[in-house]
């Protein structure tokens, strides 16, 4: 089946819930296929318990939609219910009781942030919660005597902001543990500047090998963050994968999301392309709205002409940076080169578009000095401004950045 014919077909398909499956060895569960974990993520978003509570992740500007949308997990585990939003701003899941006889129930949030405001009830009518966690993770009381509620996150915001971003943790979790640590700094650095750390953007290669108990560890790691992280999976989180781990423990590879005044936007390119179905939602993903800034995070960088690691299928990579461009994308973030490197005003057609590939969050980077660290992103007014924070390994303070790399742009010490 050609192109054209897959993305005619995925238009069709995801018009109703945005679920595709249009190879046909998403039947023999391989989900090392891309358009396989495009029905696992919409499948992991939703889930009926045993006693027919439904709880789904929506749009949170339309909770009351029909449907339900790819933003976030939802499991059961250790005999409850857990939800991880996969994004950094506002979020909704709609609850529908069903025939229970229960009153209520207890559901456990992971990766909220300590900031959000929490509400439930029918829309129109929610009531706010009292905070109840510690750190990025919750436990809300979801009424069930009521009919369906519709659970709101929401989350204020100062007129400037960051974000921090890297990938390629893979080999070396304890070096991304460091930099977490070191983000406790980073966070109250930034809010005696009056301008808020929001969240982290992984890009991919969290784990090296696809299997539940590396993907788990990095999970718990995660837990600990001071901040919620957005991921989206690398080539090391998904081949040979016939479980959707990734999806299983992460949610979601592909969504977009608003945090404050950016969107941002996730594509799973884990195995070096774009699902039929992400290629064909590429204009409405990439659709600015109202946003200030926008940002595309990806694992493989589409512009291969200067990292020599692009996406295999190359058609992908360029459909998906006229789309970037087409809509005055702001910067497209990328991991797997184990380094850190920008490339302003790649050209595209009659555009450009800025990249950065920050593959630093602990992966081997070959001989010479590592550097370890994040992509810091800066929004202030109507300018966005990168540069990249040192968290070397143990036993080495950072640079003082007369190293002569030439490459890296660090940030200069406030």
């Amino acid at each position: 089946m050609n192109r054209l014919l897959l993305l005619a077909a995925a238009l069709v398909v995801t018009g109703v819930v945005h679920i595709a499956c249009s190879v046909p060895e998403c039947a023999y569960g391989n989900y090392s296929g891309s358009e396989c974990r495009v029905a696992a993520e919409n499948h992991r978003a939703r889930i009926v318990t045993s006693g027919g509570v439904e709880l789904k992740f929506v749009e949170p500007d339309a909770p009351d939609g029909p449907g339900w949308e790819a933003l976030g997990l939802m499991e059961i585990r250790d005999g409850g219910v857990r939800a991880r939003p996969a994004g950094l701003g506002d979020f909704a899941i709609a609850i529908d009781p069903g025939d229970t006889a229960a009153t209520s129930m207890e559901l456990l949030l992971d990766n909220v942030a300590p900031d959000a405001t929490l509400s439930v009830g029918p829309v129109g009518a929610l009531v706010e919660l009292p905070f109840d966690g510690d750190g990025i993770r919750r436990t809300v009381t979801l009424p069930l005597d009521a009919g369906p509620v519709v659970l709101i996150g929401e989350r204020a915001c100062a007129a400037d902001y960051h974000l921090v971003a890297g990938g390629d943790i893979q080999t070396n979790p304890m070096q991304f543990e460091r930099i977490l640590e070191d983000l406790h700094a980073e966070l109250a650095r930034d809010e005696a500047l009056g301008e808020p750390l929001m969240g982290m953007v992984v890009l991919g290669d969290l784990a090296e090998m696809p299997t539940e108990e590396e993907l788990r560890h990095i999970e718990d790691i995660l837990q600990r963050s001071p901040i919620p992280v957005a991921v989206t999976p690398g080539n090391h989180d998904v081949h040979g994968d016939e479980l959707a781990l990734f999806n299983r423990v992460f949610g979601p590879g592909n969504y977009a999301f608003d945090v404050c005044r950016t969107k941002v936007v996730m594509l799973d390119s884990g195995t070096a392309d774009l699902a039929p179905s992400i290629e064909a939602r590429l204009p409405e993903l990439l659709a600015r709205g109202d946003a200030d800034f926008l940002i595309a995070g990806t694992h493989y960088p589409p512009y291969a002409g200067r990292t020599g690691n692009g996406m295999r299928d190359e058609d992908a990579a360029w459909y998906l940076l006229a789309e970037l461009v087409r809509n005055e994308a702001d910067l497209v973030l990328a991991g797997h080169y184990h380094n850190w490197r920008e490339f302003n005003a790649v050209r595209v057609g009659g555009g450009h578009i800025d990249q950065i590939v920050s593959g630093s969050l602990g992966a081997g980077q070959g001989a010479g000095t590592p550097h370890f660290g994040v992509t810091r992103l800066r929004f202030a007014g109507a300018e966005m401004t990168t540069c990249f924070v040192e968290m070397p390994e143990p036993g080495r303070e950072p640079d003082d950045h007369g190293h002569g790399t030439g490459q890296i742009r660090f940030c200069e010490e406030d």
